[in-house]
């Protein structure tokens, strides 16, 4: 296994790879997160612009050749009103179902929170859908703890 920098010629193979099986996924677990109408030009999009983002990094975890998971970091300055530094937001964390349980998403947070730490982060924060066992029990191990609970509400018919 590798973690390294995701490289933009491999864009298309994040999106069809990790992605998109991640994406449905997640939409199955719970219907808030239903994708939209060929998504997959809007995710192309967005995964560029994100590619040349300083604030921004994205990692994957290979094996042999294959793409078998990836981490989307992003560090940010804290309000001014709050007394702490930088935090970083771990958006995305996705490892194919083959390949869990072979420590790849340990490795890519690894990854995710060394980068945050380089650029002086403090906190490294995520949301995880509650019903993810499997993701809140990685995270449970890692030492990241419930301090907020995100809650919503659907408007309207």
């Amino acid at each position: 296994m590798n973690v390294r920098p995701l490289r933009a010629d491999e864009i298309d193979r994040l999106i069809d790879d990790c992605w998109l099986p991640f994406a449905r996924e997640m939409a199955d677990l719970d219907a808030y997160n239903e994708l939209a109408e060929d998504v997959r030009a809007d995710a192309r999009s967005y995964r560029q612009a994100k590619l040349s983002d300083e604030s921004t990094a994205t990692f994957v975890a290979t094996v042999d050749d294959e793409l078998a998971g990836y981490v989307r970091v992003t560090a940010d300055q804290s309000p001014p009103v709050f007394a702490r530094g930088p935090e970083a937001t771990v958006g995305e964390v996705s490892v194919a179902p083959s390949h869990r349980g072979d420590s790849l998403a340990t490795a890519l947070l690894d990854r995710a929170e060394s980068w945050a730490e380089d650029r002086g982060c403090e906190y490294a924060t995520l949301s995880v859908n509650e019903r993810n066992e499997s993701a809140r029990a990685v995270y449970d191990a890692r030492e990241y703890s419930v301090r907020r609970y995100k809650v919503d509400k659907r408007l309207g018919p």
